[in-house]
């Protein structure tokens, strides 16, 4: 029994220490983030696909009020909060991911 004892105490102990540095690693790793500066060039090419973007997404809003999807309100509501995060991208210099990525995929593209 005193054995049984020592056994949970060494395990619980080894656990106790390792699960905090086990999480640090864990958490650093799941952010993915890369620290860039993007240059100008850059920055203005991603501001230009972003544009082409969101007047692609504005056609489809008003096609979605045009047939009676959503109302023009609702519509409406939806555009104005697509600027406001667009603007806000250009604000933070295109660095901000408009969409999240679903993908657990390590740096080579290889899926976990």
């Amino acid at each position: 029994m005193k054995k049984l004892s020592s056994l949970f105490l060494a395990l619980f102990l080894t656990m106790a220490l390792a699960l905090p540095v086990w999480a640090q690693t864990d958490s650093s790793q799941k952010s993915g983030e890369v620290k860039v500066e993007l240059t100008k060039e850059q920055q203005e090419e991603l501001s230009k696909l972003h544009d082409e973007i969101l007047q692609k997404k504005f056609e489809m809003i008003d096609k979605h009020v045009e047939f009676g999807v959503i109302s023009k309100e609702k519509g409406e509501k939806i555009k104005e909060k697509l600027r406001q995060k667009a603007e806000k991208m250009k604000k933070d210099g295109m660095m901000k991911m408009p969409y999240k990525s679903k993908c657990k995929c390590d740096d080579d593209g290889d899926q976990d």
